[in-house]
């Protein structure tokens, strides 16, 4: 009996002088911890995150523990899965690199099958997972037992992809990291910062205003990269951007709101770049992808030298030649952009965008071609006993004369009058700021008086009979919105007591150019027919 107990407590010191052993095999490993801070782009829903890098300080074993870097706020998009591929790059190197384009990079001074970069019976000596947690996506580093570590020997995680669509310009993401046990690493620093958020692009829009009687002029859709290097092109080989999982380039999506009907917009097969900031000139272009519409434009960045482009900011003015056809309709469209695909996509790159400019910028404006018709003194019984007719004729339906399809093209449209009531002069002649009677301010007074006056028809009326124009005597304004419109006036009034009209005058109204087609602006003045 004496001599088992022996036997069992001889076993028991052996266990603890193994166990003993081991400890003191065991040790804290020290690390110089660096990173690169990326700029990312605001709304990116897979930007790519810096690389973090531990860098061993002295010789050292380690204990069987795992190294966990927190992406503070951001999910992982790209979390590691699946075989990775295992390169050699050099003698003291060796690369996993993850189908979804994270990779771990080993460098061991004692060589590429030492260290970190050993395997034991087919596992190696450190493997990479990740999962995403309420805090944020985590990187998890996995090392075995009793690897031996030498001064100098890293581990770099590169490729990781977070979702940065909720922070905004200027705002970083953190990397905070934590050793499992506490006591297997040292670190010289446990936050550190991987991305800071930066400006996606801004829109600049020159919109135009085109009467439906003149040669179409095109608005410009200006696209200028938020900052030197934000506009990505992965797939072409060769290209000096890792790809780190990317599928797909950067792509911008140009949204043009309620065209007017018939309107078309042909877009540029391709756009060459300009050079905002930076030194050189931009190798880059915007290319057109097949299914654009007149409403809807996709461009792709492409570039020859992407090195260059993350040198340099860069900006695309995007024309589309417009058409505007007879049978067009009339109104305001507005455009905006996004980068491009949305969330609905699985393409790596991808973003959550929001439209912008917001609100929308004036793009394009279709207008009736306008008759602005000057008569130059009207009255309405201002004295009483004179009043003013006026008669606006449409004369845009002319086949019968000239000859079919050799005339005008029918329009209609409605006639609005503007007047400016007269002051009251004083005793030099000067104007004052008195108006009789009083329901006049000297501000302009206006009445539609048809809301529709068709091609061949006119339309007739008394100046008194406007809404608000009773009293009036000053000059008139008549926009009529259809062109080859013209007009006459014809005052009459009773000079001498009766019941007799025993004045009377006519004349034919001055066509006012067009604003929206010839600018009312000359120093000479202005000179008007009828």
């Amino acid at each position: 009996m004496r001599a088992k107990t022996k036997a069992v407590s001889v076993a028991l010191f052996a266990l603890f002088l193994f166990a003993f052993a081991a400890n003191v095999q065991a040790q804290n490993v020290i690390h110089f911890v660096t990173q690169q801070n990326n700029e990312v782009v605001q709304y990116g829903l897979t930007e790519l995150m810096g690389e973090v890098k531990f860098q061993s300080q002295l010789a050292r074993t380690t204990q069987s523990n795992t190294i966990t870097i927190t992406y503070q706020g951001s999910q992982i998009a790209n979390l590691p899965s699946g075989f990775p591929t295992v390169t050699f790059p050099s003698g003291t190197t060796k690369t996993f690199t993850y189908p979804n384009g994270v990779t771990l990079d080993l460098t061991c001074t004692g060589g590429n099958t030492t260290s970190y970069c050993g395997q034991v019976g087919g596992v190696y000596n450190v493997a990479i997972s990740g999962i995403n947690t309420a805090l944020g996506g985590q990187i998890i580093l996995a090392i075995a037992n009793a690897v031996a570590v030498a001064q100098g020997d890293e581990i770099r995680i590169n490729g990781v992809r977070s979702d940065v669509s909720t922070k905004s310009i200027g705002q970083s993401v953190t990397g905070s990291i934590t050793s499992t046990p506490s006591n297997a690493n040292t670190f010289d620093s446990v936050n550190v910062t991987v991305a800071t958020v930066n400006q996606s692009m801004t829109v600049v829009v020159t919109s135009r205003t085109i009467p439906i009687c003149t040669s179409a002029t095109n608005p410009v859709f200006k696209v200028i990269e938020g900052f030197a290097g934000a506009f990505v092109e992965y797939t072409t080989p060769g290209s000096s951007r890792p790809r780190y999982g990317a599928t797909g380039d950067t792509r911008v999506r140009i949204q043009v709101n309620n065209l007017p009907a018939n309107v078309t917009l042909s877009w540029p097969s391709s756009v060459t770049g300009t050079t905002e900031q930076g030194n050189g000139t931009s190798p880059a272009t915007l290319v057109l992808e097949s299914g654009s519409t007149s409403s809807v434009a996709i461009y792709t960045f492409n570039t020859t030298n992407q090195g260059l482009s993350d040198q340099l900011k860069e900006s695309f003015a995007v024309i589309p030649v417009v058409t505007v056809p007879a049978t067009s309709g009339f109104g305001t469209s507005t455009a905006q952009g996004q980068l491009w695909p949305d969330a609905s996509s699985t393409t790596i790159i991808r973003f959550n965008h929001p439209l912008t400019n917001n609100p929308a910028d004036n793009f394009l404006t279709i207008s009736k071609c306008v008759t602005y018709l000057l008569f130059p003194f009207v009255t309405g019984n201002a004295i009483p006993g004179f009043t003013t007719g006026i008669a606006i004729a449409n004369t845009s339906s002319d086949d019968a004369a000239f000859g079919t399809g050799a005339g005008a093209t029918p329009q209609s449209g409605a006639i609005t009058l503007y007047g400016w009531h007269n002051s009251v002069k004083a005793a030099d002649g000067s104007s004052t700021t008195t108006y009789a009677p009083t329901t006049f301010t000297g501000a302009a007074v206006s009445a539609v008086v048809s809301t529709n006056v068709s091609a061949g028809d006119t339309w007739a009326g008394v100046i008194d009979g406007a809404t608000g124009f009773s009293g009036f005597q000053g000059y008139v304004i008549a926009k009529c919105d259809f062109q080859f419109g013209h007009g006459f006036a014809f005052i009459v009034g009773k000079y001498n007591s009766g019941t007799v009209f025993d004045v009377a005058h006519g004349y034919l109204a001055l066509v006012i150019p067009d604003p929206a087609i010839t600018a009312r602006v000359t120093a000479a003045g202005e000179s008007l027919g009828q």
